[in-house]
């Protein structure tokens, strides 16, 4: 992805969470995530939403927490049921890591 089309999506962030990934003995990932975007569901209240992770590049380790601000494909449906506060469960084929929404960002 150009740093640009990164720049785009990022400025139309749709919300921020405070997120820790699990450790590997926790039943988590084998390693931590990089790079400058992470895809994976997001479960809110059992349902899964496709979303993007902006990481702007940093390493998220396993066992730290951090805020990350999130893009969903579909911000309409789970902009419906979201609210500040809400438990979120970031998966891939297990739940990877859960945090909580810190923001709502309205455009």
């Amino acid at each position: 992805m150009s740093r640009d089309m990164f720049k785009s999506l990022h400025t139309k962030a749709d919300i921020y969470i405070k997120v820790r990934f699990k450790t590997t003995l926790e039943g988590g990932r084998g390693k931590a995530v990089t790079g400058e975007i992470y895809g994976c569901p997001m479960y809110i209240e059992k349902n899964g939403y496709d979303c993007r992770l902006f990481l702007e590049g940093v390493t998220l380790e396993l066992g730290e927490s951090y805020e990350v601000s999130v893009k969903f494909l579909d911000k309409e449906s789970a902009l419906s049921i979201i609210h500040i506060g809400q438990h979120i469960a970031l998966w891939e084929g297990k739940v990877v890591a859960e945090g909580e929404v810190t923001r709502i960002l309205v455009s």
